[in-house]
């Protein structure tokens, strides 16, 4: 192994001698130093050279960075296409003088992977010496703290850091309004837009401290408004995001729609002239590399899908006039298919939203025979009616593992977490295991909302797309379950036309690695639903249609040979050999709730530093708490605050630290230890 030098980066000292040595000029192309020239080590530090100026160089930042582009690290890291294309347009960007890229992603393209692999490229390149990430959603920030590193009960460093060698980025905190925001040079921190927004100065504060030294990463951009045509509107987070990215090396904007659902613009992104052909008349984004359903089909990260379109016998009544004797009230049946008004009275009906509940819990046990870790996940309109579903799931089926997370709880992010890591089944939701949620497991996806916007819908179903490395990716398919309205069938054609793009780009790349022989790795009368009845179910795919009555018969079949199957797999099995589904006579109930209960004993989750300090913070208290109950003195008692003030600046005096200055884990393990030694 190679020894290096504990000195990575050249003092100001060192610096000014470079400079004077090389007579404010590059010493590889001549140029004029300016600001910004950059202090390089000639033998790499990363090989073993030293930090000193025998070997060191003045160069300017073309040349550093050309010579950055030629170290070799043997980092594991391969990078899909799009993953480099974000860092090949990062770099180009702040060498022509551009202070944004931005990316428009669908779900599952590896976004976090991609900035991350940028954060490493920049600081090992000394571009950068922090990283600064904004998401939507504490579960993110969390998500992306253990992602890139966490340590294990053993003190051992996992994570996506493993992919790249040292030098790399250090920890990356999840913070609200603790102080620093980061570390030494080479770490970062991930914070909300909430956090943002309530404790700004803290984050501007920092930004100024590290101005142009720093990453900025706006992720699911989709959530800043700009107040740019849009009547001075927008989001308090978009504009400290228009701040903080005054103070950055560059900014990063990653979001999975060109607007927000209020049709407002995004911030600090451009866009383009209206298309002539565009009803809406929207200006396209003006994007710098982009990630689609049809790139990762292409790929092999993004799954295949099959569609079961669930129709619905609706009854609307419209109340006539009181004042009126010849108005009397009306009655309109319709289907569903053809008229998707109504959509949210529609769904609140149990008789329509229960039979689509029994549909992912078998479909689910379906996927769990080809590997019982494969789970559900169902989106609701709002928290009572996903507190109406679990209740409903746990009344009918009492052996199923299922999860649930709404806002207004506060374990919310702990049970995303837990579902992902945990054995279990099916996890309901509102919006929460949504945008970025990462669960590859998640297989089928029930969709009991009446958002249909095409960008929301891609984010949902993009929970069951990404592809998981616990099958091989070729037999891995997301089935999802959906009421058969016309928006609904709309957004089926989209996932087809992309799903199409995506295997025409497979096959002409497959047909290329066989000649060469090379492969690569929107008021009306007052009017409501009066009933609403869940009838029939339609199974689609990309090339495939199966009407209501040849589902029966094939998902009866599959019962009978225990097959799990898609649907629309076994219906073009059945073309190929010349046999066609006829309608159905008897179809069996559901499997029983026995039916492959498979429980395996895992390790807890991993924890972010912040919820691995507020633990051992707690066992710190409750250790007090004990040790004065030994000692007779229960709370409530005369004397007990003196008491409790005492033993705690005992525990205090013995780890040298206070629980307000124990801010980082060493420091709380070791109050807890001095709170575990009372005597």
């Amino acid at each position: 192994m190679v020894e290096l030098d504990p000195q990575r980066f050249f003092s100001s000292q060192q610096r000014q001698v470079l400079y004077s040595l090389a007579e404010g000029r590059c010493e590889l192309c001549g140029d004029e130093l300016v600001v910004g020239w950059n202090a390089d080590h000639r033998i790499p530090w990363i090989a073993g050279g030293p930090t000193t100026v025998e070997n060191g160089q003045a160069l300017c930042a073309g040349c550093n960075s050309k010579k950055g582009r030629e170290m070799q690290f043997q980092d594991t890291f391969k990078p899909r296409p799009f993953q480099a294309d974000v860092v090949t347009q990062v770099i180009d960007g702040i060498e022509s003088g551009r202070d944004r890229t931005v990316v428009l992603a669908s779900p599952g393209s590896g976004k976090t992977l991609a900035y991350l692999s940028l954060a490493t490229r920049l600081f090992r390149e000394g571009r950068i010496d922090h990283i600064a990430v904004f998401v939507p959603r504490v579960t993110l920030a969390q998500q992306c703290e253990i992602g890139w590193q966490h340590l294990t009960p053993d003190k051992r460093s996992e994570g996506l850091c493993k992919l790249f060698e040292q030098p790399r980025f250090g920890k990356i905190w999840h913070r609200t309004n603790e102080v620093p925001l980061t570390g030494g040079k080479g770490t970062g921190f991930v914070a909300t837009y909430s956090a943002l927004a309530t404790s700004e100065s803290i984050f501007l504060e920092w930004a100024a401290k590290h101005e142009g030294r720093f990453l900025l990463i706006a992720d699911e951009a989709q959530f800043c408004g700009d107040s740019r045509d849009n009547d001075g509107g927008g989001t308090r987070a978009g504009t400290l995001i228009q701040r903080l990215h005054g103070f950055a090396l560059h900014t990063l904007l990653l979001t999975g729609t060109p607007y927000r659902a209020d049709n407002a613009p995004l911030v600090l992104a451009d866009y383009a002239d209206p298309r002539p052909d565009d009803p809406k008349g929207l200006r396209p984004l003006v994007k710098h590399a982009e990630a689609t359903y049809a790139d990762g089909i292409a790929e092999n990260y993004l799954r295949t899908f099959e569609m079961h379109l669930t129709e619905a016998r609706v009854s609307r009544r419209t109340l006539g006039d009181p004042s009126d004797r010849n108005s009397g009230d009306t009655l309109l049946t319709y289907n569903l298919s053809d008229d998707g008004d109504g959509l949210a009275e529609v769904l609140r009906d149990p008789k329509t939203w229960e039979p689509l509940v029994e549909q992912v819990v078998a479909k689910v046990r379906d996927k769990q025979k080809f590997n019982p870790e494969y789970r559900g996940l169902i989106s609701c309109m709002g928290q009572s009616e996903a507190k109406k579903v679990q209740k409903y799931l746990q009344s009918r089926h009492p052996g199923l593992r299922v999860g649930i997370a709404v806002s207004s709880d506060t374990d919310a992010p702990r049970a995303l977490a837990e579902f992902r890591s945990l054995p279990m089944d099916i996890l309901v939701t509102v919006r929460m295991a949504f945008i970025g949620y990462d669960c590859p497991q998640i297989s089928v996806v029930g969709i009991l909302t009446h958002y249909r916007d095409t960008g929301h819908l891609m984010q949902l179903v993009g929970r069951g797309l990404r592809v998981w490395s616990g099958m091989p990716a070729r037999e891995q398919s997301c089935l999802i379950i959906a009421p058969d309205d016309p928006k609904m069938k709309d957004f089926l054609e989209h996932l087809r036309g992309q799903r199409e793009e995506g295997l025409r780009r497979v096959k002409e790349r497959e047909a290329a690695e066989e000649s060469t022989g090379t492969a690569e790795e929107r008021q009306l009368a007052l009017s409501f639903v009066e009933s609403a009845v869940a009838t029939t179910t339609r199974a689609a795919s990309n090339d495939t249609d199966v009407e209501s009555d040849e589902l029966m018969l094939i998902e009866s079949i599959k019962v009978e040979v225990d097959s799990a199957e898609d649907a629309t797999k076994l219906a073009r099995f059945l073309d190929l050999y010349g046999i066609r589904a006829k309608r159905a006579q008897d179809v069996p109930g559901p499997r029983g709730d026995s039916d492959n209960e498979v429980f395996v004993e895992v390790p807890q989750p991993p924890r972010t530093d912040k919820e691995i300090m507020e633990d051992l913070r707690s066992r710190t208290t409750t250790a007090i708490t004990r040790y004065l109950h030994a000692c007779g003195v229960a709370p409530g008692s005369p004397g007990y605050q003196d008491a409790v003030q005492k033993a705690t600046f005992r525990v205090n005096e013995a780890a040298g630290y206070t629980a307000k200055t124990a801010n980082t884990v060493d420091r709380a393990e070791k109050r807890l230890k001095a709170a575990l030694a009372l005597k």
